[in-house]
């Protein structure tokens, strides 16, 4: 008997461990309550085991395999009402989900918080991760281009770690327009330093009642970055990506044939009288029977590997959330010669833990960037490359450099190839800790403490190089060591209170706010170092440029400073019943650039809102068509861009001042003050609406503006034998006026889904008052540039051409430059006072340099396990100025090539040429043609661009799964793949001036070539 209890008792714990380890699958299909539509991507979660989860596929279907057939599953969309339902042993569990209208308002980041979408007053936009998944940007800044109205991105050259100018709203101050970055909280940060995978989302703050909290640096604009985090009670994740690729570099231009070459250089020595050519019949048709050799530019530029690579881990409990990011970058230069390129690592953890009432939130990010660069200037190198015809070689068979009757000292690939480095070393330290805690439910208080510690250091040396026949590159065999090191220090406490009190809901904001800068710099220069190690030797030189950062730099400058801003500000806020919108916000700065009687300013702003769907009239409206929200804000915004110490007489020590009994002494040099300097003041206003259609399918945003910025810092003009420069006054005032839209379209159907999304803007700057004097002129090239009031900043300024002078009769009597004798085929000037000459008195006032309509459009699909992206973006209307070689045949007998579109000159036979006759370089034809700066020198760099392709193909839910994966998804990316433009020779995108409009030369063939980009990438989750 009791054996047979013993065989019962086995064979019944053997039973219950069978059943126990028998899973349940459970296959559904998810749905919309709304329109019975399936609904892809839903997370179903076995709550008694989380990391047991899956997504429905494209058609809402789902697979799950449950240990416990007694368990419950979660179902959660966002934009819809997490679900969770018992299995109860079932095997088919088909779900409807209802609309959660409190999730579809997304919450945006502004300053110093968060808001609901639908409570948001100000000119706001905001920029989700997807802009930043799955392109080769190399840094944030770019993938933020085209993705928000109004905010303008330009690079003046695509090499490896070059600038870029960043622009709200276009330009509304006569210095630096630059908008003022601010990261997790704390301002300073350099949004280039960013791995644009740790990215969560981007707000763009443009109005003043957005950006005014922020004061006296929100003039230009507010760009806040929030960095990604966990999320609460979900288990560990690891996300791994990475994308590799080449860069192809794209020249628009292309030179003449060699032997076509040589008979147009006789054309223009036949043009110019001379009896004789450049080049004999026969050294022609050798020319042609040889064939070109390689272009230098091409010669010296090859495709480069890119690799973008990224891991990281994050996940969370009830009470905290981690994420921990690893980022590589590795962008090869294409500049032939040892390696070069930009490197960067990034290392971020983002932590959370809330105990009780005290939450605390912590950030540490660090960057380490190496660019490793060539010796010389890039401009230069190009350019050398450029303007050599297609009968040289560059390095004769026994491995010569060569120089040749154009480049007479050097040429490019002797310097890439052994003239030496440059390499930048850069540590970048970001850090922020939040401590929130709530001392009731409607109030509460935060301190946050955050910072930055960059340093820098370039080292440079410069290796000799010989040229056959003739040139020496490096000669003084340099070896320079240049530090600096910067320290930003950020501290902010606030007090929050909220609370509703029935339909009307109140919020409250007072903070404190101090922030510090400083920085100290050094270099060393030495020349005649060891030819092999450039160690310093017996014959080594330190260079009186030298200095310690107790000095002044070579520019005289301090090489060492410090500022300071401590700042009150706050904001109230109200609405009622989500009807009708209130805020106020305000701050009040002091800084140390200014004297104390000039050291505090007060930026308040306010905003109103109406959603007009919500009244009782519009019901029928908001039911069955969208919603309506109207909204306007006015405010005063600061500008504090100058330098330090301007309102202090500065003095400075240099050497060899003068000499004294056979000795050189040093002197004493001092830069005058301005005590009266103060802040700039934009005063702005904003009037927007907010619309959607066919039930948010469709929505739809408008904005208008108009921005008076008064007070403005320029530098007064000074005669040359003055002696000295002066600093900045308030003595300008400038106007800038325009408008952007923002539309989007979804469509989500049983198999195919997909969404457009368009933005459009416009503006246009006007200088209302400026006290320095009638105007400015400044040349740039062959044009200058015109600071009047009454015209945009910057206008060009030059000769109108009145077609082409076609025979002798036209010559006659026609108004020519004093002195010049023009030939037929000679460019004919508009005489505007008929005078009978042409002087400067005929000067005609073009466009700017500054873009306009600009544009971008994102529309993506996906079908089934494929989807496809398509970013194009442009710029609507530009006036582009073209310098020298590109424009002028010959040009200066510096460049002794000529480009395929230059080709359309005029002769007898081509009398509606674009460009005049061929003349050599010092006739009067060249003279008049050339040197009196016309606008044959300005193109329409009006341009579309196909800026970024993606086609993708995700493994479905199960496979993934059996893979050991949550998700696996491949996919091809394209950059810069098309560009429609109507200058055809040159990059359209490429900008001729920096963010403070400062003139820098104009677009030529000198800048390092577009980036065409191929690449495969991979997202696993796991």
């Amino acid at each position: 008997m009791h054996f047979f209890l013993t065989i019962f008792l086995i064979c019944g714990s053997y039973h219950h461990l069978a059943a126990q380890n028998q899973k349940t699958q459970v296959t559904g299909v998810v749905t919309s309550l709304s329109d019975h539509l399936s609904l892809p991507g839903v997370s179903i979660i076995d709550v008694s085991d989380p990391r047991n989860a899956v997504n429905a596929d494209f058609d809402g279907h789902y697979s799950i395999s449950l240990k416990n057939g007694n368990t419950t599953l979660r179902f959660t969309m966002i934009g819809y009402k997490p679900m969770e339902v018992k299995v109860n042993n079932r095997s088919v569990i088909n779900l409807a989900m209802d609309l959660d209208v409190s999730a579809l308002d997304e919450v945006v980041v502004v300053g110093y918080g968060t808001q609901k979408k639908r409570k948001v007053t100000g000119a706001i936009d905001q920029v989700a991760n997807e802009a930043f998944q799955g392109r080769p940007n190399v840094n944030a800044t770019l993938a933020l281009q085209g993705k928000a109205p109004s905010l303008t991105i330009q690079q003046t050259n695509s090499e490896p770690g070059a600038g870029l100018n960043i622009n709200i709203r276009g330009i509304s101050t006569l210095g630096n327009n630059s908008p003022l970055i601010v990261i997790d909280g704390i301002t300073g940060g350099d949004i280039n330093a960013l791995n644009p995978a740790d990215i969560e989302s981007v707000s763009v703050l443009k109005d003043a009642g957005s950006a005014a909290i922020y004061g006296s640096r929100a003039s230009n604009g507010v760009v806040l970055i929030t960095t990604r985090k966990g999320s609460k009670s979900l288990p560990m994740s690891v996300q791994y990506s990475s994308l590799t690729g080449f860069n192809t570099p794209k020249y628009f231009t292309k030179p003449v044939h060699g032997y076509e070459n040589a008979m147009l250089r006789n054309e223009a020595a036949f043009n110019s009288g001379e009896t004789t050519g450049v080049f004999t019949t026969a050294q022609i048709a050798d020319l042609k029977a040889k064939g070109d050799t390689e272009w230098f530019a091409e010669e010296i530029v090859k495709p480069a590997l890119q690799l973008n690579q990224n891991l990281s881990i994050s996940g969370g409990n009830e009470n905290s959330t981690y994420l921990v990011s690893l980022g590589y970058l590795d962008q090869g230069s294409t500049f032939v010669g040892p390696k070069k390129g930009m490197e960067r690592y990034n290392f971020r953890i983002n932590l959370t833990n809330e105990y009780g009432k005290f939450k605390l939130t912590s950030t540490l990010a660090y960057s380490k960037q190496l660019i490793n660069d060539h010796s010389s200037n890039t401009s230069t190198l190009m350019v050398d490359a450029f303007r050599v015809p297609l009968y040289y070689k560059q390095k004769d068979e026994n491995g010569n450099f060569l120089t040749n009757d154009v480049l007479q000292q050097f040429n490019s690939l002797g310097i890439l190839e052994e003239g030496g480095f440059r390499k930048y070393d850069n540590d970048d330290v970001f850090g922020a800790l939040n401590a929130e805690f709530k001392i009731t439910k409607s109030l509460k208080a935060k301190g946050v403490f955050g910072g930055r510690l960059w340093s820098g250091n370039l080292f440079t040396r410069v290796k000799q190089v010989n040229f056959l026949t003739q040139g020496v590159y490096g000669a003084d065999r340099d070896t320079n060591d240049e530090s600096k090191k910067s320290l930003d220090l950020n501290t902010q406490f606030m007090l929050e209170y909220a609370k509703a009190f029935g339909n009307h809901n109140v919020g409250a904001l007072l903070g404190y706010s101090n922030e510090n800068h400083s920085e100290r710099r050094s270099a060393l220069y030495t020349k005649f170092n060891d030819p092999d190690l450039g160690t310093p030797t017996s014959d080594t030189v330190i260079g009186k440029n030298s200095y310690n950062s107790n000095g002044t730099d070579p520019d005289g400058n301090p090489a060492s400073s410090k500022n300071s801003l401590n700042s009150l500000f706050g904001r109230l806020t109200y609405d009622y019943n989500d009807k009708y919108f209130a805020e106020f916000s305000f701050r009040y700065d002091g800084s140390s650039k200014f004297s104390e009687d000039y050291r505090w300013g007060f930026f308040p702003s306010g905003t109103l809102g109406y959603a007009l769907t919500k009244e009782n009239f519009m019901e029928s409206y908001s039911n069955n068509v969208g919603n309506i929200k109207l909204r306007t804000s006015y405010g005063i915004l600061g500008n504090q861009n100058v330098g330090n110490y301007q309102y202090q007489t500065t003095y400075f020590t240099f050497q060899n001042a003068y000499g004294f009994n056979n000795a050189s002494v040093s002197g004493t040099g001092y830069n005058f003050s301005n005590p009266q300097i103060q802040w700039e003041k934009a005063a702005t206003f904003n009037a927007g609406i907010d619309a959607d259609f066919f039930k948010g399918a469709l929505s739809f945003s408008f904005d208008y503006f108009d921005k008076v910025t008064s007070d403005i810092l320029v530098p007064p003009q000074v005669p040359g034998v003055f002696g000295t420069a002066l600093p900045r006054f308030n003595a300008a005032k400038v106007g800038n006026k325009g408008w952007e839209i923002t539309a989007t379209y979804r469509h989500r159907g049983k198999v195919l889904n997909h969404s457009l999304t368009v933005n459009f803007g416009d503006s246009k700057n006007k200088v209302l008052d400026y006290d320095g004097g009638d105007e400015k002129l400044t040349g740039v090239e062959e044009l200058q540039v015109i600071l009047r009031e009454g015209l945009p900043f910057n206008s060009y300024v030059g000769l109108k051409r009145d077609g082409i002078f076609q025979n002798l009769e036209e010559i006659q009597g026609a108004a020519v430059p004093e002195g010049i004798t023009v030939q037929p085929g000679d460019n004919r000037y508009v005489d505007v006072n008929k005078d009978g000459k042409i002087d400067d008195k005929d000067k005609f006032i073009f466009g700017n340099p500054f873009p306009r309509y600009t544009y971008g459009a994102t529309y993506n699909l996906d079908y089934k396990n494929f989807d496809l992206s398509i970013f194009i973006q442009g710029v609507g209307k530009r006036t582009m100025m073209i310098r020298g070689e590109l424009v002028e045949p010959f040009h200066y007998n510096y460049g002794m090539t000529m480009y395929t579109h230059q080709l359309d000159y005029w002769t007898p036979q081509n009398p509606d040429a674009r460009y005049p006759r061929l003349a050599n370089n010092g006739t009067q034809s060249n003279t008049n043609n050339f040197r009196r700066g016309s606008d044959m020198y300005l193109y329409d760099g009006a341009y579309a661009r196909l800026k970024n392709v993606q086609i993708g193909y995700s493994l479905s839910d199960d496979v993934a799964k059996s893979l050991g994966m949550s998700k696996f998804r491949m996919y091809i990316s394209g950059q810069n793949l098309f560009t429609l433009s109507k200058v055809k020779f040159v990059d359209p995108e490429l900008s001729e001036f920096n963010n403070s409009m400062e003139v820098r030369g104009a677009n030529s063939g000198r800048a390092f070539p577009t980036q065409v980009y191929y690449g495969m990438g991979v997202d696993i989750t796991f």
